[in-house]
């Protein structure tokens, strides 16, 4: 069964989603620990209904929401954590993430391709991902507060707690932390950003091009595809 969650109103609650979740998490509860009388119509008995919730089904920023953790800025990337390979770029003023090579198979040819990529071979591994006893045991203490911008956790110079804002609230169904995958990213919409990113750039269409003078300076200046600096007189398609 798939639950569906709408929120109404003209703004998401963002951070806030736990206050929602409230009697979602409750009848959850009464899932686990079972509803007795329960009619089964096929074989003509009663029996003790038991759930539980696998894993949520969401885009990136919804995962932010649900999960805790920071997916934007310097520590963006929920396996990787403090130590996200991220660049800030000097005339896109965008944070890119460029050690994304590390998780291909150790001998793939991408690895060793330096000029295509950030003028480097890459050496590195992947992380582990982090159980879900790990993460409670980092955001347990984490005092978020509800209605505030910031929260009160978690944010970028908060110590050691860097990559997370607050202690999810599907933490509180005693399962959760024992689940392998607790949340998982909508494809779709990756493939949408993806795809729209290079039919864009193929056919220069404004707006969504990300061939840009900003793109060739950002490259000049990481000495990547030197070939691509923007000449003078050249107007940016962007």
């Amino acid at each position: 069964m798939m639950l569906t969650l709408l929120i109404s109103g003209p703004k998401q609650p963002k951070n806030d989603i736990d206050v929602y979740l409230e009697p979602l998490i409750d009848d959850l509860k009464s899932l686990w620990d079972g509803i007795r009388g329960v009619y089964d119509a096929h074989i003509g008995e009663y029996f003790t209904l038991r759930a539980a919730l696998l894993w949520t089904i969401n885009d990136f920023p919804a995962y932010g929401n649900l999960s805790g953790c920071v997916v934007k800025g310097y520590k963006a990337c929920p396996i990787c954590g403090d130590d996200t390979p991220s660049h800030r770029l000097k005339n896109g003023h965008k944070i890119c993430y460029i050690g994304h090579r590390k998780w291909l198979p150790i001998n793939h040819p991408y690895r060793r391709q330096h000029a295509a990529f950030n003028g480097k071979p890459e050496y590195g591994t992947p992380l582990e991902p982090l159980t879900g006893e790990e993460v409670l045991h980092m955001v347990e203490d984490i005092n978020y507060i509800w209605g505030s911008k910031k929260g009160g956790g978690g944010g970028e110079n908060d110590g050691d707690r860097v990559c997370w804002k607050k202690k999810s609230k599907f933490f509180d169904l005693e399962y959760w932390k024992y689940l392998p995958m607790r949340h998982v990213l909508y494809v779709m919409h990756i493939e949408k950003n993806v795809c729209d990113s290079i039919i864009g750039t193929l056919l220069e269409i404004p707006g969504k091009n990300k061939d840009g003078i900003a793109a060739r300076l950002d490259l000049l200046n990481m000495g990547v595809k030197t070939d691509l600096q923007p000449e003078y007189g050249e107007r940016s398609t962007r």
